[in-house]
């Protein structure tokens, strides 16, 4: 896929706010559509995403990259899910104008557009360390200082902390329930070559079974049998399921918790060969969090703390005179895992100093 600029967006004959009643268009003129489409739009940096596409001129081109990051940050100011985005985008004229797209006869969006898009994200920072959605957030946090006329001599720092609200699993509950859900889509959708050991997984109380109702001694063994049920799952499902949540994930956790011999065997990794970064609940798409103020020095040292914390977060804002407004202009963290690295309460007190 070809990385195509959208620098010029024209409006058509046929374009969908110009024939809007009177009304209804004036409506939309005053809504919050304007200001995002005038003073966002045109300011986000597309070229810095140019990396995550084929340079290949001949490849089908991508879908606008301004109207995705655009679409992103609707997303989060209105607090939406992926589903409703893509709802607002196709039903909703306002969402349309603020990413400039009423002149499509068809919107370019679909139900795997953004998920593409943070696959591309996530696989180009995990090869070079870089976040390109972080930097354009920085990016657009200083155009917006200089539009807001707020000058970047006040500044404070704020430190948050960050807790997971998934439940905490364990491998097998992590390898059976992403085995379970794929199996559960496969049966929604009619699917007859399932056999007998993974339409178990359709039961209710097969789950309890495999991972409760047994003894502890067992549990290699049980391992190794979802494994070997999640191998014969990949090999059933087609590239359309693939590229769901739910094909995705069971790709994913078998690529962290297994590896394969030169004989073509599957088996579970070695508990240390598992890095923080895997999968640790397969709802984590859609998970939640408790953000909490940074705890003072003296809670920072309970082991309490290291249990239930799974990042800090740093943020640094500009504020205007007499505190009339603020803009988050910059932000860091640091995982769980680091905090654990810390090798003495000296290292500590230098980092909250």
């Amino acid at each position: 896929m070809a990385f195509k600029s959208n620098d010029v967006q024209q409006n058509n004959m046929k374009d969908a706010l110009l024939n809007l009643p009177p009304r209804v268009k004036e409506f939309v003129e005053k809504s919050w559509t304007a200001g995002f489409s005038d003073i966002v739009f045109p300011v986000i940096n597309k070229k810095r995403f140019a990396v995550l596409y084929s340079d290949n001129p001949a490849s089908r081109p991508n879908t606008l990259v301004n109207a995705i990051i655009g679409a992103l940050i609707i997303k989060e100011l209105f607090g939406l899910t992926d589903e409703e985005l893509l709802e607002s985008i196709l039903c909703d004229i306002r969402f349309q104008v603020a990413l400039r797209t009423t002149s499509f006869q068809e919107q370019p969006f679909s139900d795997r557009t953004i998920s593409r898009f943070r696959e591309r994200l996530y696989h180009y920072e995990c090869n070079t360390g870089e976040d390109l959605l972080k930097d354009e957030m920085i990016h657009l946090s200083e155009a917006f200082r200089k539009f807001l006329k707020i000058e970047p001599t006040l500044k404070r720092m704020d430190s948050l902390m960050v807790a997971s609200g998934s439940k905490k699993m364990s491998r097998l509950e992590i390898l059976y329930t992403c085995v379970a859900n794929l199996v559960k889509q496969l049966d929604k959708e009619g699917e007859t070559s399932l056999n007998q050991n993974l339409q178990a997984y359709l039961k209710e109380e097969h789950k309890n079974q495999v991972i409760y109702h047994q003894r502890h001694e067992d549990m290699n063994q049980r391992l190794s049998a979802t494994i070997e049920d999640a191998k014969q799952l990949m090999n059933l499902i087609s590239k359309k399921h693939q590229h769901t949540e739910a094909g995705s994930l069971l790709i994913r956790v078998m690529e962290e918790q297994t590896h394969t011999n030169n004989s073509g065997i599957i088996t579970a990794k070695p508990k240390k060969e598992i890095t923080p970064q895997s999968l640790q609940n397969p709802s984590v798409l859609r998970r939640k969090y408790h953000v909490d103020q940074m705890p003072v020095r003296g809670f920072l040292r309970s082991k309490m703390w290291f249990a239930f914390k799974v990042a800090a977060i740093n943020v640094k804002r500009v504020l205007k005179k007499a505190m009339q407004g603020r803009l988050l202009t910059d932000f860091s963290r640091n995982t769980h895992s680091f905090w654990r690295k810390l090798s003495s309460l000296q290292q500590l007190d230098q980092l909250t100093a």
